[in-house]
């Protein structure tokens, strides 16, 4: 197991969340991986001719996806309502980020792994959220 997996082991969780650490890891790990890609898929496609939109939705996954990464690693101050509408923002931004992406990952190395990480981000989140919307019922 590596460190960042016992970290997370050890780390006090509130009760109420209801959140399967495991599950958190991979959602972190998941975010990360989306939060580099999308910031190389901005600044490969910030000078391409046409690509503005492609740039700015990737810069904007790649802050949302930093922000709720850095939520998940604080468990011991987070806020059940609020990790819930982090979750279903990151989710919302990686869906519309692989959309975009996926219309240029013919084209484009950098859109066709930006969309692939930002998929991965998608069910992370996906599972987590699932997992704490079960424990809450």
């Amino acid at each position: 197991m590596d460190t960042t997996t016992e970290m997370m082991k050890a780390m006090p969780m509130p009760n109420d969340m209801g959140m399967d650490m495991m599950l958190m890891q991979k959602a972190i790990d998941a975010t990360s991986m989306s939060m580099q890609a999308c910031v190389m898929c901005s600044d490969a496609m910030g000078g391409m001719d046409g690509m503005g939109s492609c740039a700015s939705r990737c810069a904007m996954c790649a802050d949302v996806c930093m922000t709720t990464m850095r939520m998940m690693m604080r468990p011991a101050g987070m806020d059940r309502m609020a990790m819930i509408a982090m979750l279903e923002a990151c989710i919302a931004m990686t869906a519309a980020c692989t959309a975009e992406c996926r219309t240029h990952a013919d084209m484009s190395a950098a859109c066709a792994m930006c969309a692939d990480a930002c998929e991965a981000t998608n069910a992370a989140c996906s599972a987590m959220l699932a997992s704490m919307t079960a424990a809450a019922a």
